[in-house]
């Protein structure tokens, strides 16, 4: 072994006499605040670099280091971030023991130490840094918000098949809201807020939406998800109470990377996915990736004595990065994605929300297709040790076509339900960028991490729906396959336009080693033109908001973080009132105060109470005591509560997730006869645990087994609280094995025990069942 000695402080040659550091924690030591700027070089060298920047020993064996090299690094983070970086896809791994870093060869599949496997740093089993709060690279203890981070590592470990399927075992996230939806929307809830429609963030940038138009997200093309708590309009705009997901996407990496894998699994799944990175040239200025999927499934879902419900996919994206110097970057990046499905399901549900197998559309009508794609880029650029910039970029396009045949009232009586035939027609164009201008500097003791920003999205969607009267269906001998027309009599043919600007600035103040200041402020203009062409009549809506946060958090030296915050957002209102003016925006403002806990890297444990305020709320106008059919922006909505989350690695053969949430929700104004009652879709109880176990020798080297429990509480499926949906718990199981350096195999299981539950209820007799046991196993070969 050769070990390079450096000291803290000012930097000594190897040689001198030793200082001992033991005082220095290793989360102290990870934690360390680096201004890095390495060329693509080789792997040795960034690395004694890092090493004598951060006053570290390095422990590294000559071979396992030799002919590899490290892309080019630029940018401040912390030690930890740095070496992920450098380390990513070299087939090495690091640990922090006081003030050494150590740099071995990853131990086979199934073990736990700190693997290297991420964008921003080493994401691991325990995650310790992201950039989704504040849009720089800051390690979560000086976050002061909740936060928490789905890594590619957990991903891969449960076999993620949707976003929504990743974020399941979160604290404060409610998924799956409407059971299994073959469409693939991302039905999820945030602290009680409905997290679809505002707070879908790829890469930084919102996902925007119209209508039944939404991007969809592949999450194998994913690196991480962070979701950030809380309101978050300072500095992303628009945007609901809860918080914002943010879906991380992989970039090309100079190691390497190079896997094929195969799925199959049950409901006739069967799946094909490549993940291909590497290098162009020997010095590492040009990087590629090419990510492709290919599914042809069905689902849980059958016509009686007809077809399944499919389920299909087609993905494939590529990206390209440039390195022309260790100060410049662009990535350029691409995906096209199209999805074709039964659509929307609706099943027969029996009094007393008792769902059964019978299907209420017809597979000869209803389903689903779109087809989507986005182009952008990342740019930054480093001009000195100061300043710094980014620019992202992206514009995207959806087409979308839905059939549905809609059920009206059942009759038990007659055995019959009426439907109408509806077909959704919809095209949308995106685009979004992002500038911002970071500068660290100090102003004598104190020492600023100054963001500025300016951000605009534009929105053009055309939105048609077409309507007609369908054949009623017999719920006790059904017939499906019917001839059923596309309905040609238009209900709604809508243009809309919308559009944000807006300017941002936040600084990060280190008031002293131990006090951090977090305050922000921004200004948004947002409008929003909607044409009807079937009345050839226009709406607007044009406003402005402010926003803004503030933050403190102590870092101390045991590795305790409390904090306090306040943060704000809002959501403009769409519509007029009865005297044709437009709303004002629906705002949030949230007080949250926590504490988080990383003594060591090995062990991050987050414990937050909040309380969340919206006003404006659409509720209905009330005139002499008599409903008008209008609406008023006089509503008020508040959410409540407490939630905790560790993330540990017990010993070396085990690691945990653990996650409990609190949240009490009432609707404190409203004009809808549901005042004081509980918000729909909202459980006051969550709670979830997941567990990994990897053999390190003996026959069973190389396995890994990991399994989970979920459990949501109770809750109502509307705000009249007259329709009770009960609590369920279910166990998630997974298996993998590596059987050499090329060869994987593993298997996982979803809702393990085939439990029967719903995920919500419209009324007595319309419920939504959830995921049945599923199964899915897989092959992957790396080269």
């Amino acid at each position: 072994m050769t070990i390079s000695t450096f000291y803290q402080g000012a930097r000594f040659k190897t040689g001198l006499t030793a200082i001992a550091l033991a005082v220095c924690s290793p989360l102290a030591v990870a934690a360390a605040t680096l201004t890095v700027s390495l060329p693509a070089q080789p792997l040795i060298a960034s690395l004694n670099s890092l090493a004598q920047q951060a006053g570290v020993q390095l422990i590294a064996a000559p071979e396992s280091v030799a002919q590899k090299t490290a892309p080019a690094l630029k940018g401040t983070m912390t030690l930890e971030a740095a070496l992920g970086r450098v380390l990513q896809g070299s087939g090495l791994s690091f640990s922090i023991e006081n003030d050494t870093v150590v740099v071995a060869p990853q131990p086979a599949a199934g073990s736990d130490t700190m693997t290297v496997n991420g964008q921003y740093g080493a994401w691991t089993t325990v995650p310790h840094e992201s950039n989704s709060a504040t849009k720089t690279d800051t390690p979560l203890l000086e976050v002061p918000q909740s936060v928490s981070v789905v890594t590619r590592e957990r991903m891969d470990r449960q076999n993620v098949q949707t976003v929504t399927e990743a974020l399941r075992y979160v604290p404060g996230v409610k998924t799956e809201t409407y059971g299994v939806d073959p469409k693939g929307y991302d039905w999820i809830y945030i602290r009680g807020f409905n997290a679809l429609t505002t707070n879908d963030y790829r890469d930084g940038l919102r996902q925007l939406n119209n209508s039944y138009s939404y991007f969809r997200t592949e999450p194998y093309a994913l690196e991480r998800i962070d979701i950030v708590r809380g309101p978050s309009s300072t500095l992303f705009g628009l945007g609901d109470a809860g918080g914002i997901v943010n879906r991380v996407s992989k970039l090309p990496s100079a190691q390497g990377v190079h896997d094929v894998q195969v799925e199959l699994g049950n409901f006739n799944r069967r799946q094909a996915q490549f993940d291909m990175s590497d290098k162009i040239d020997d010095d590492s200025h040009y990087l590629y990736r090419v990510i492709g999927l290919a599914r042809d499934s069905d689902t849980q879902f059958q016509y009686k004595n007809g077809p399944d419900v499919e389920d299909n996919r087609l993905y494939l994206a590529p990206s390209f990065t440039w390195l022309p110097d260790d100060q410049t970057s662009l990535t350029l990046r691409a995906d096209y994605l199209r999805d074709t499905s039964g659509g929307t399901i609706s099943v027969l549900t029996k009094p007393g929300g008792n769902v059964t197998d019978t299907l209420l559309g017809d597979y000869n009508y209803n389903h689903f297709r779109q087809e989507q794609f986005t182009v952008g880029y990342e740019l930054s650029h480093q001009f000195n040790d100061i300043f710094q910039v980014r620019q992202n970029v992206r514009y995207g396009q959806t087409d979308t076509i839905l059939n549905n045949l809609l059920p009206g009232n059942v009759n038990f009586t007659t055995g019959t339900v009426s439907r109408n035939a509806i077909r959704f027609d919809e095209h949308m164009r995106a685009f979004n960028m992002d500038n911002q201008l970071q500068a660290d500097f100090a102003t004598g003791p104190v020492t600023h991490r100054l963001l500025t920003g300016l951000d605009y999205s534009r929105l053009d969607g055309n939105a048609k729906r077409f309507g007609a009267a369908a054949p009623a269906l017999d719920i006790y001998n059904p017939v499906y396959g019917l001839d059923i027309a596309d309905p040609t009599y238009a209900l709604n043919d809508n243009d809309q336009t919308t559009a944000q600007l807006g300017v941002y600035m936040q600084d990060q103040i280190s008031l002293t080693p131990k006090w951090l200041l977090t305050l922000g402020g921004r200004h948004d203009d947002v409008s929003m033109r909607t044409e009807n062409n079937l009345t050839d009549t226009t709406s607007w809506v044009d406003k402005g908001a402010w926003t803004g946060r503030a933050g403190l958090t102590y870092l101390a030296e045991n590795g305790l973080a409390p904090y306090i915050s306040y943060a704000e957002s809002f959501v403009p209102n769409s519509g007029t009132d009865s005297k044709n003016r437009t709303f004002d925006p629906s705002q949030a403002h949230q007080y949250e105060v926590g504490v988080k806990y990383q003594p060591d890297p090995t062990l991050l444990m987050t414990l937050a109470a909040f309380d969340i305020t919206k006003s404006n709320v659409l509720t209905n106008e009330i005139v002499n005591n008599v409903i008008t059919g209008y609406q008023v922006a006089s509503g008020e909505v508040r959410s409540r509560g407490i939630e905790a989350e560790t993330t540990v690695k017990l010993t070396e053969n085990l690691d945990a997730l653990a996650s409990y949430t609190y949240t009490e929700t009432e609707i404190t104004k409203s004009n809808n006869g549901d005042r004081g009652k509980q918000q729909a879709n909202v459980p006051k109880h969550m709670a979830s645990t997941w567990l990994n176990y990897g053999f390190h020798q003996g026959v069973l080297d190389g396995l890994l087994l990991s399994t989970g429990v979920r459990y949501v509480g109770s809750m109502y499926g509307d705000n009249a609280n007259t329709i009770p949906v009960k609590n369920f718990a279910l166990v998630d199981a997974g298996a993998k094995y590596q059987v050499n350096q090329h060869v994987t195999v593993g298997f996982n299981i979803q809702n393990l025990f085939d439990h029967h539950y719903v995920g919500t209820c419209d009324d007595d007799t319309s419920c939504y069942p959830g995921q049945e046991r599923t199964f899915i196993g897989s092959l992957k070969y790396s080269f």
